[in-house]
């Protein structure tokens, strides 16, 4: 179970916090426009639908997805490799490339940081997805700077259609439920809690 400062619960998820050099080197809108010219009586028909997500899912979909986790263990064996040869350098450098990954993964799960780089790893899928949902966009919920540049805009929840696409399977999917239902950290009591670590 996970638990953070504000009470927030999460039962089977594991964010692994590890020590050995080796395995800390492990984890170093496609726009869709109408083709028909508006005339001045369409203005007053359907509104624009865009889509909305909730980045921690999204984030940690990816993190627990197996492609994801096959990476995780070829770095390890990698930073096994190099951990071997002795040298120094080249570990320090893999430990800081961990320690900013984690806490990166760490505020996308628990809190609403960008989910940019998971995002970009779906950009050849995003124009399907937003075609299957019926959007011209999307936009993490917690986006609030983003929503307000569609303010009377009709929002379609596409949280499950991107998680699917990293194919979590049954326990990652109950996870997911388990994150839609609680309440996201705010990120500055997050960085706090890693700085008091």
């Amino acid at each position: 179970m996970t638990r953070t400062k504000n009470g927030c619960r999460i039962k089977g998820m594991k964010i692994y916090m590890v020590n050995s050099a080796a395995v800390l080197a492990a984890i170093a809108a496609v726009a869709v426009h109408s083709p028909i010219t508006l005339r001045a009586a369409d203005t007053n028909g359907a509104p624009e639908r865009i889509g909305v997500y909730d980045s921690r899912v999204v984030a940690y979909a990816h993190f627990s997805s197996e492609s994801n986790l096959a990476k995780i263990k070829q770095a390890v064996k990698a930073a096994k490799e190099v951990e071997a040869t002795g040298q120094t350098e080249r570990i320090a450098e893999l430990k800081a490339g961990f320690k900013k990954g984690q806490e990166q993964v760490h505020l996308q799960v628990f809190g609403t940081a960008p989910v940019d780089d998971v995002m970009a790893e779906l950009k050849n899928r995003l124009p399907a997805i937003q075609k299957e949902a019926g959007v011209s966009t999307l936009i993490s919920k917690w986006d609030e700077a983003a929503l307000k540049k569609h303010p009377k805009a009709v929002q379609e929840d596409v949280t499950d259609l991107l998680a699917a696409e990293f194919k979590p399977g049954e326990k990652q999917s109950k996870v997911m439920a388990q994150i839609k239902e609680s309440k996201p950290v705010p990120l500055d009591q997050l960085r706090k809690m890693k700085d008091d670590e």
